[in-house]
This record gives structure tokens, sequence and C-alpha cells, in this order.
């Protein structure tokens, strides 16, 4: 039976992408693409491999092994919330490209200045994040301390904030916006360089190297008015893939070679493992994570959510270094998925995400939500003129949807803060300068490092 629904699902994702491509709105900034992509990873070909090789890595992590009904009962969700995607997402969606845009030809005088003061204000935060995030300070003391709630199995900081440690990512925009700034100057990708390589010798913030990348690629497409990258990009991904899952196996991995050592296996047991059979962990399983999810609930959890999950918008800006007695997670939790296995660290994805808060219809209603919010994005980008905020901010955030496909829930407004937050700063920032008045900040950044204000009129500032 197994075999059956997989080609079933198989025949369904291709269909569907076939259809797509062939589509007025169809082209690599569409969201739906984005899904397609990650769908196809996670739902078709991640229950392939595992069907054909075995794979039990994540089902031993959770305590739980899933029945042949129970596979094939998750294979028919995840189609049917790609069905939902599709409809909300794609076919009802009016946005199609229009390359034929004239398109800036670099920062203005007020978005120069507006990008210095912008630099002015958060780099300080984020490097400071960046020495945070290495792990050790003089003398090797820890700089996190972190603990973990034994009942939700929430890994919380106790002695620093989320803010902290997350501001590290506001330098992804940074350096985009001078790379789009200068037009893809080659010095201009310097501090882009030195982000991904501290990334790399460092071994955390896999997601942000790989996102960080997506990002200057949309950028790059956009600037030369295509609508699909070439062939030869595809080959370029593979070393990026292969790094990600190199850093999923051991973070030290390169910390090891840079330093000169012999870069050891996380796992010993890798050593006598098949290339395929190595893929069998905690990376792209989130198939097997929704096996567990639709077995728990509600059958164990004798209820759902009913989106509760999503109260935690309005406690989780406060940080917990003021609320010490702040709830881990949601404040009112009605389903926790720790209680009948180990789910610490896992996450859910949309379509579990949609099942814990309501079962079908939670599918439905989360899919079809995160279908019609991302389409009238797609819609808004290719509406009007192509101003250089709205070009930065669509190509940083569109990346962004993979995380928000494959975790579910609010995480998506925490990397959406550090990422797109400084591109809203920054257009703030241009409005309240478009005169060209003298900017001051802390005393060391004038107009006077700036063309005079004559070089852009009050009548020539940018349309939103």
């Amino acid at each position: 039976m197994i075999p059956v629904v997989l080609g079933f699902q198989t025949m369904l994702w291709l269909a569907l992408l076939h259809f797509f491509v062939l589509s007025r709105n169809a082209s690599i900034f569409h969201p739906f693409f984005f899904y397609l992509m990650f769908h196809g990873i996670v739902f078709v070909l991640r229950p392939i491999l595992e069907y054909s090789f075995g794979f039990e890595d994540a089902f031993d992590y959770m305590w739980f092994f899933p029945t042949q009904n129970q596979i094939v009962f998750s294979l028919f969700l995840t189609s049917s919330g790609l069905v939902a995607i599709a409809i909300f997402g794609w076919v009802l969606d009016r946005g199609t490209p229009h390359f034929d845009r004239p398109q800036p030809a670099g920062f203005n005088a007020a978005e120069w200045r507006a990008l210095v003061i912008l630099f002015v204000l958060i780099g300080p935060v984020a490097m400071y994040s960046v020495y945070l995030n290495t792990g050790t300070g003089l003398g090797g003391a820890e700089l996190i301390g972190m603990d973990r709630d034994p009942i939700t199995g929430i890994a919380v900081m106790t002695n620093t904030t989320g803010y902290f440690t997350s501001a590290e990512d506001a330098l992804i925009p940074c350096t985009l916006m001078l790379i789009w700034a200068t037009r893809f100057r080659p010095w201009s990708f310097l501090p882009l360089g030195g982000f991904l390589l501290l990334h790399l010798y460092l071994g955390w913030g896999r997601w942000a190297m790989v996102l960080s990348v997506l990002m200057l690629g949309l950028l790059i497409l956009f600037h030369q008015r295509r609508r699909w990258a070439p062939l030869y990009w595809v080959a370029a991904a593979i070393p990026i893939f292969l790094i990600f899952h190199q850093l999923g196996q051991n973070r030290d991995y390169f910390y090891d070679l840079f330093s000169g050592e012999q870069p050891q296996a996380a796992d010993p047991l890798d050593a006598n493992r098949s290339w395929v059979e190595k893929f069998d962990g905690l990376d792209f399983a989130n198939f097997d994570y929704l096996t567990y999810i639709v077995d728990v609930v509600p059958a164990e959890s004798e209820t759902y959510s009913y989106f509760t999950q999503y109260l935690q918008l309005f406690t989780e800006p406060i940080p917990r270094i003021l609320w010490p007695d702040k709830p881990y997670g949601s404040p009112i939790e009605l389903v926790n998925l720790n209680n009948y296995g180990n789910f610490v660290g896992l996450t859910q994805s949309l379509i579990g995400d949609g099942w814990v808060s309501a079962g079908w219809v939670g599918v439905v209603i989360t899919l079809g939500f995160v279908g019609f919010v991302t389409s009238r994005l797609h819609r808004w980008f290719w509406s009007g003129e192509a101003t250089n905020f709205k070009v930065l901010a669509y190509c940083t955030f569109l990346p962004l949807t993979i995380q928000w496909f494959r975790d579910g829930g609010i995480s998506i407004t925490k990397f959406a803060l550090f990422t797109v937050g400084p591109l809203v700063l920054w257009r703030l920032l241009v409005r309240l300068n478009l005169s060209g008045a003298p900017v001051h900040v802390g005393g060391n950044v004038t107009a006077a490092h700036f063309p005079p204000s004559s070089a852009y009129r009050i009548d020539q500032r940018p349309k939103y």
C-alpha cells in the first residue's frame, strides 16, 4: 500500500510543478515555488528514501515507530496541505512578473545616509551578538547560559536574552543592502563573505548561511531580469548542500580544518554507513515528525490546540530576564507533544502545526492562510514601482518562508524581526531624511559626508 501512495504523492507533486511552471505567474520569485521545493524534499523524496533504505534515526529519537496506516495517513495529509496552499497561494494569485519595470540605478543620497545611520545604530549590537555566539569569552567562560524546561523541552537562556543572541542576523540584510546599493561591485561582497566564513568556522547558523545565499541569488536574478535561475546554478548549489549536511553531522568539522586538526566524526558509526544512509538523521525529517504528531493528536492528547499556540506572539516579545516567570511557549498549552515521546528540538512544519490546531480543518486553514498571505506579498512585489526597499524586502523575506514551512507556528516572526526589520528601519530613516537636512548620530555623521541635498530633490522621493 505504501508504494502506491508514494507514487500518487509523487505524481501529484510533479503535476502541480508542471502546471505551475507553465502558468502566467510562475517564476522563482513566487512563494508557491518555494513551497513546492520544500514539499518535494521533505514530503516526497524523504518518504521514498525512508521506505527504500529503512531510515529509523528520527523514530529512534522520538521513541516512536509508526504503523503502515499512520504512514499512509500522513502522506494523504501532506497532499491535502499541498492542494490547499496551491489553491490559495497560486491559483487565486493574480500577481504576474513584470521585468519590464525600470530598476533603480543604485541608492540615492538619502538612502546612502540612511544606510550609514543604520550601520551605526545596529552594527555594535550585531557585533556583540557575534561575540556572544562564539560560545566562550576570556578564560573560557561560557557566555550564554542555557537551561531546558523539563516539561515542555523548550530551551531558555538564563543570563541574556534572545534579542542579543539573534541580533547578528541583522548583518544579513545590511551586507545585502551594500551589495545591492553598489550594484554588485566585487568589493561589496566582502562583508557577506566574512559573515559566511565566520559561521562556517564556528559551525552554527547553518540556516543563516543558506538563506543569505538564497537572498543574494534572488537579488542577482532580479537585477538580471531572469524568471528562473540558470542550470549551472544548480551545480553551484550542491557544495552548499554538502556543507549544510556536514555541519549537521559535525559542527566542529570546519573548525578542525582551519585549526589544522584532523576532523573527527560526531558519531563513530557513521564511518561504516553508506553515503545515502548518512542522510538518515534529523535534517529534512519533517515527515517522520508528522507521523508522530498524527499518532499523538488527538488520540493521546484528547484535544487539539485550537490555535492557542499563537498566543505566544503576545508573550514572546518580553525578555525572560525582565519576566522570570514568563510561560514556556504559549501561555495556554492544550497539547504538549513531549508528554508522549521525545519531541525536543524538533519542528512541526505548517502541516503538523495545522493538524495540532484543529485536525483536517486546521491544515486547510493554516496552509490556506499562509498561501493567501504570501500570494498577496507576491502581488505587491510585482505591482507599482520597483523601489530599492520593495526589492530588498521581498528578496529577503521570500527565502524565510522555507523556515516558516519547516517550523510552523510563530517562528517566522522571529526571523523576520532581525532580517526584514532592519530594512523597515532603513526605510523609515530614508523618509525622515528626504530633505537632506544635516543628520547627527553620536556627533560623528553629518550631511557633509554625503552629496548636497540638491542632488536628491524632495519631489524625487521613492514611492513605496
